[in-house]
């Protein structure tokens, strides 16, 4: 259940634009944009309950974690900025026991396995639900602003989420994790939690009935 606390939490890193900064005080050196930083350094301040550090791991993979849970479970625009929210909401707590126990982690694996996580919630809720109706699946790329616009037409928008909806639920994470988010093999894996060879096959099959969905 997310508690106002949470929901005022998301609300504050969404609004953490242009003037983020952050202090390296032990080594007495001016401010830095939190956008010159690595993820590791980000990380560093988040474990050290940096509310606007986590604004900027927000503000970079807010857009791939979108388009992963659109295409593979959201019916509409506000459910999948409803369940992105929530990933990062999650994400966020996860983080914060991690502070406690001194234990590293991956961000981009972290959020995409909860995201993973979720949508596999989500669809169990509606194993008693109706089918999706065309309407559902509309995509406008241009809302998603995304690179994949310049070379995927609007008509073919709507042919494509239905494509990816036909697939097994492995093959759409996979397929949306490679060519989607634009994740390399190892990164797939490692989100996924599944070896780098049966990324590569999963792929393949689902590149292949993509192909013949899509003719």
């Amino acid at each position: 259940m997310v508690s106002r606390q949470d929901i005022k939490l998301v609300r504050m890193v969404t609004s953490v634009k242009g003037q983020q900064a952050a202090y390296r005080e032990d080594e007495g050196i001016m401010p830095l944009k939190l956008s010159q930083l690595s993820e590791d350094e980000i990380l560093n301040l988040v474990y050290d309950g940096n509310k606007r550090a986590y604004g900027e791991l927000y503000d970079r993979y807010l857009n791939e974690i979108y388009r992963y849970l659109y295409y593979r479970v959201a019916r509409d625009q506000l459910e999948a900025e409803d369940l992105t929210q929530e990933v990062f909401i999650r994400a966020w707590n996860v983080l914060s026991q991690t502070r406690q126990r001194k234990k590293r982690r991956n961000f981009r694996a972290l959020i995409y396995k909860i995201a993973h996580n979720l949508s596999v919630d989500r669809w169990r809720t509606r194993k008693n639900e109706g089918p999706l109706q065309d309407d559902d699946l509309g995509v406008n790329a241009s809302d998603l602003n995304t690179p994949e616009k310049s070379i995927m037409d609007q008509e073919r928008n709507e042919a494509l989420a239905e494509a990816i909806r036909e697939l097994e639920p492995q093959l759409q994470n996979v397929f949306i994790c490679r060519f989607i988010s634009g994740l390399s093999h190892a990164e797939t894996a490692q989100s996924l939690g599944i070896k780098e060879g049966h990324v590569r096959v999963l792929q393949y099959r689902a590149l292949k009935k993509i192909r013949i969905s899509l003719d």
